[in-house]
């Protein structure tokens, strides 16, 4: 059966007979590995579908157990991430993370418009990438249902307004245990650290503000919003140990060089 769908290559590989393997990430049927014939190093439309950044419809022949790819034309090319390193950097990652969290076969729609959504932001940014990578995997958690909870002391029931502590700015801020999966009081977490759980993060910023703000805004915000440094690298870090450990994906943690 030949079919029509949008997608994105997330990765590909050399196969026999001089054809590739490609894992693309597509809107009707989700991810899927196709092989095809199609030179990648021509100048043909077909071609220039298959390289990473593009946004194309593909004509595939689909049997009971594969796909192949007989033709391709791009929608949209985001040839200018690979322009620049570090975009070029934090996209890679954004691939990296969507072929490990999407299941063959399994469609996925509000992840792949927010995957356009992601490369027409970090396209149009001029800093700033690792904060969008951030915002976009947050927004995964909530259409996962794997979100942390925000509103009271994961351990005892506590509701936030009822604990907390001051950051050196005179803010308030929470403690963050990764191991319990939310915010937590800090009766709890010195319980916590007392058996032995080191997951427990103690920012300088208040963590659920942020977090809802990853939820809530769109893409786009997130070219324009500077984190400090020592707050992105703490972010990075609460994010990638949580993402880790509920969904068994470390790319935040995997090159602690990438920023």
């Amino acid at each position: 059966m030949l079919v029509s769908t949008d997608g994105i290559v997330l990765k590909q590989h050399k196969i026999a007979n001089n054809r590739r393997m490609i894992t693309v990430f597509t809107r009707n049927y989700g991810k899927i590995s196709a092989g095809t014939s199609i030179n990648e190093k021509s100048k043909s439309k077909s071609a220039l579908a298959l390289r990473p950044f593009t946004y194309s419809e593909y004509d595939i022949f689909k049997s009971r157990n594969s796909f192949s790819i007989n033709n391709a034309s791009v929608r949209r090319s985001y040839y200018s991430i690979g322009e620049d390193l570090d975009r070029f950097l934090i996209a890679s990652k954004l691939l990296e993370y969507l072929d490990k969290i999407l299941e063959e076969g399994q469609p996925q729609p509000k992840f792949f418009d927010m995957t356009i959504e992601f490369f027409d932001a970090i396209t149009e940014a001029k800093s700033n990438f690792e904060t969008l990578l951030y915002a976009f995997i947050v927004k995964t958690l909530r259409v996962q249902g794997i979100m942390p909870e925000l509103e009271c002391c994961i351990d005892c029931g506590k509701e936030v307004r009822d604990f907390g502590y001051m950051t050196d700015n005179g803010r308030k801020a929470y403690s963050f245990s990764v191991s319990s999966g939310g915010v937590i009081c800090e009766d709890c977490a010195e319980k916590e650290k007392t058996s032995g759980n080191s997951l427990i993060f103690k920012p300088q910023f208040d963590i659920i503000s942020m977090i809802l703000y990853f939820t809530e805004q769109p893409l786009a915000r997130f070219g324009k919003v500077t984190l400090k440094p020592e707050v992105s690298d703490q972010v990075k870090k609460i994010i990638g140990e949580y993402i880790d450990r509920y969904m068994g994906v470390d790319v935040l943690l995997n090159d602690i060089q990438w920023r």
